[in-house]
């Protein structure tokens, strides 16, 4: 891949060390290396780009079938950062401080840390504008670089990285219109965090993914879509190994709205959205998104696709995503290691949720999803007006 790089020149401080007057441990020549220019790095991979610029991203996937689903490359690109430092002292830093925000005295900022003179960077929102300063550690004095910028381009989805999870990734960030955003770093879609299946496309969500999800993502409420011993009348089957509580801690609020996925032959042309026993689960999941406390959200089934995807579908439509982007959101599962790939044809079936929602009353995708929530799912005005304006500025 070629790299284009763009470093910024750190300014040289002066501090008391020992009472003598020498140059401090700044860190110099910080780098940022991508596959853009530095003025607008991107996140995403060749791999990501090539699906998400096709003039046709269904016959993408569809021609080349072999290619997708069966491999993890839904992982972000990372940002990376190193540097080097320039002074007279004859010792080195003990570590290094990375501290990013989006306002430029960093305020409310993430903080990484390493003990090399580089660091990949994940996570970052898309369309947005960062504000970054290097510090050196030495004997528990901290040497700040100055503060410079940077800026992520807009491309869509904002992919995530939590280790273990397969195919996470921010449904804020698209267009919504003139004058309106869909907000970033507010819910989350993704496979899911234990694995109860056995199956090889997922693990346990790691150790280190569990930091990723409470210190940079502040995850506070997991919506499980997974099927329950007492909810699944037809089988009993249960895919959430018993759990009562979130595997990503007990702090974090666990809501479990189970859904059927495969739908049993009897109930003939019913899907997710309109099979009876899905649909108090599908008014469990919206009604706790409308409580602001609950926020930031992450919900899941097994692989993240096909509940998943019903969820994220009307709730993309119901903020003012367009029904391109929201297939093309859903097609982008493809990109992670799912265990089969999966088609357009899925959803945008006679019998599937695109087609549902399209059938609703409605002169806009928003209005229609509006009115198949309150018809089908019963909720409230008042419900789904909090959850729009949580989502939406």
């Amino acid at each position: 891949m070629k790299y284009k790089t763009l470093s910024i020149v750190a300014t040289m401080l002066s501090v008391t060390l020992f009472s003598c007057q020498k140059p401090a441990l700044v860190p110099n020549e910080v780098t940022i290396t991508n596959d853009e220019l530095a003025a607008s790095l991107t996140i995403h991979t060749e791999k990501q780009k090539e699906l998400l610029n096709s003039d046709d991203p269904a016959s993408l996937i569809h021609d080349n079938l072999s290619q997708y689903g069966n491999a993890s490359n839904s992982k972000p690109s990372p940002i990376s950062f190193s540097w080097s430092e320039k002074n007279d002292l004859d010792q080195k830093a003990d570590s290094y401080k990375l501290t990013f925000s989006e306002s430029n005295d960093l305020s409310n900022p993430i903080v990484l840390t390493s003990n090399a003179t580089s660091l990949d960077v994940y996570n970052l929102k898309v369309n947005t504008k960062y504000y970054y300063r290097v510090s050196s550690i030495h004997s528990s004095k901290t040497f700040d670089g100055s503060i410079k910028e940077f800026t992520i381009n807009d491309d869509t989805p904002r992919n995530i990285y939590i280790d273990g999870v397969e195919n996470v990734r921010d449904l804020g960030g698209w267009n919504i219109g003139t004058n309106k955003v869909f907000k970033q770093g507010l819910i989350y879609r993704s496979a899911q965090f234990n694995n109860v299946s056995g199956s090889s496309f997922n693990s346990a969500v790691t150790s280190i993914g569990l930091k990723t999800t409470k210190e940079e993502l502040k995850i506070k409420t997991d919506i499980d879509l997974r099927l329950t011993s007492d909810f699944d009348v037809v089988s009993g089957k249960d895919e959430t190994g018993g759990i009562t509580s979130s595997p990503l801690g007990r702090d974090v609020n666990y809501v479990a709205a189970p859904m059927y996925n495969a739908v049993p032959s009897s109930y003939k042309n019913k899907n997710i959205f309109t099979y009876s026993y899905n649909k108090p689960s599908l008014k469990t999941a919206f009604e706790a998104l409308a409580v602001p406390t609950n926020y930031p959200v992450i919900f899941h089934c097994i692989r993240g696709t096909d509940r998943t995807g019903a969820l994220a579908y009307v709730l993309g439509a119901l903020v003012g995503m367009d029904k391109d982007d929201l297939i093309l959101d859903y097609l982008f599962s493809d990109l992670a290691n799912i265990g089969s790939p999966i088609e357009a044809s899925t959803i945008t079936g006679e019998y599937q949720y695109v087609s549902e929602i399209d059938n609703c009353s409605g002169d806009t995708l928003s209005e229609k999803a509006r009115n198949y929530l309150k018809t089908n799912v019963e909720l409230a005005d008042s419900t789904i007006d909090s959850i729009i304006d949580i989502l939406v500025d």
